[in-house]
């Protein structure tokens, strides 16, 4: 078993009301500072996009390990990970999926066929503990 934490700090800019409060945060992880807010814009990421990242983040560290054990040597690897917004049943809104759309390069004289990457792709969503720990759903379209 592991641990792992982040720390978030807010303190008040302006007014603070029902009818609004500026929402601007920092999370502060291994030492790392991130502006975070409650909506995307360009000096702040969201809570939503952190979700998608570290679903991404560990989807990609798990193909890698798996790549590895096939003794693949992997060039570079991107993805761009979206996190989609809903309203459940309850009239909560919740983070309902979460696509994924990685890319890896992978070099040397054993290079997997496409079949073989989107099998990988299958078996890290599988073994990620971030996948496994959401109710949303993944969709996963790798690039070739």
């Amino acid at each position: 078993m592991s641990e792992h934490s982040a720390s978030i700090s807010w303190h008040k800019q302006g007014s603070f009301s029902h009818e609004g409060f500026e929402r601007g945060h920092e999370a502060a992880i291994s030492g790392h500072t991130i502006p975070m807010s409650g909506a995307n814009t360009p000096a702040f990421v969201d809570p939503e996009q952190m979700l998608a990242a570290s679903l991404a983040s560990c989807h990609m560290q798990t193909f890698l390990a798996l790549a590895a054990k096939k003794r693949l040597q992997v060039e570079r690897y991107e993805d761009t990970a979206t996190a989609k917004v809903d309203t459940n049943s309850d009239g909560k809104q919740y983070v309902s999926e979460v696509r994924l759309t990685p890319k890896a390069v992978f070099t040397g004289d054993k290079r997997p066929t496409q079949e073989e990457i989107e099998k990988m792709h299958h078996k890290a969503h599988e073994h990620c503990f971030v996948s496994n720990s959401l109710i949303s759903s993944t969709l996963i379209n790798p690039i070739f």
